[in-house]
Order: C-alpha cells, then sequence, then structure tokens
C-alpha cells in the first residue's frame, strides 16, 4: 500500500495563492495541476476524489504533492 501524504494546514495567504495560480490559468500545466492538488488535499478531499477529479493516479497526486511541497521550502 503507497504511502498517505498529508498537506499540512495552510493559512489565508498562502490559500489565495494556490487560488490565483488556478484561476489565472497560464504558465506551467504542471505548476497549476499541483496548486490544484494541494489546494484540494487542504481542504480534506480523499486521495481517490483528487484523482478523479484531476484526471490523474493515486500516485502522481502523491507526487505532484511532495514536489511542490519541496519547491516552495526551497
Amino acid at each position: 500500500m503507497a504511502e498517505r501524504v498529508h498537506v499540512r494546514e495552510i493559512d489565508d495567504d498562502e490559500g489565495g495563492r494556490l487560488l490565483r495560480i488556478i484561476r489565472r490559468g497560464t504558465g506551467a500545466v504542471v505548476t497549476w495541476r499541483r496548486a490544484q492538488m494541494v489546494l484540494l488535499s487542504a481542504q480534506g478531499m480523499p486521495v481517490a476524489k483528487i484523482a478523479e477529479v484531476s484526471f490523474t493516479g493515486d500516485d502522481r497526486r502523491r507526487r505532484g504533492e511532495r514536489g511542490l511541497i519541496r519547491h516552495q521550502s526551497a
């Protein structure tokens, strides 16, 4: 079984930044997809549902969250 990945609680500023990335719809598709996945995860959506609405698999969603977390930490 794959390990569970949880997104830490995000504050209003971070949520707003993710929403701007998603709404803007320009720029790198990878960034847009990761922002969408992180926001949905932070809102408590289960992995299977995130995979369904983002048209991707559970393993890709986990990798996307890890990539965005590493990017924001740098």
